[in-house]
């Protein structure tokens, strides 16, 4: 055994190498407290940044759903192939118009369904064959939105509905 192994030993056997082991080993478990730390942290923020989007995945679904029920309200009300205000206001329940445009062959309604923070509109266009298309607007118009006449079966045209295809 040569000098330098023998004083390598007496440096670990003493009160030195002891605080030393110490050191060390209360820095192993900072660290791994440190990193468990980070884990949980990451782990909370992606949980709650997958919260948001399960939300927003069924606010969009409501939506969807919201504008379904709201087509087959049209349709229940436009089966004799007149759309009238009063069978219009009807069907919209809660929702306001964003437009009403009408024509001699067809009557466009633009309405914004919303549910769960999310909105969309959709133009709901009725025949007068008496059937009833719905369309998702990539955005609504740019407009505020358009109020019906109550009173003596009016027509409320405030402006003409954006580029809609004529699906008659």
């Amino acid at each position: 055994m040569g000098f330098s192994a023998a004083r390598a030993r007496r440096r670990d056997s003493g009160r030195a190498g002891l605080l030393a082991q110490a050191a060390g080993c209360l820095g192993v478990v900072v660290l791994a407290g440190i990193l468990s730390a980070a884990g949980l942290l990451i782990w909370f923020f992606q949980s709650i940044h997958d919260s948001g989007r399960d939300q927003d995945r069924e606010a969009r679904a409501a939506v969807a759903a919201a504008a379904e029920r709201l087509g087959k309200r049209f349709t229940e009300a436009d089966a004799d192939g007149i759309l009238t205000d009063q069978e219009i206001a009807d069907a919209l329940k809660q929702h306001d118009p964003w437009s009403l445009d009408r024509n001699a062959t067809r009557t466009v309604v633009v309405v914004q369904v919303a549910a769960g923070g999310w909105a969309q509109c959709y133009a709901y266009t009725a025949t007068r064959a008496g059937s009833v298309t719905s369309l998702q607007l990539q955005s609504c118009p740019a407009l505020s939105p358009a109020t019906l006449p109550q009173e003596h079966g009016t027509s409320a045209t405030p402006w003409t509905t954006p580029e809609l295809p004529d699906r008659t």
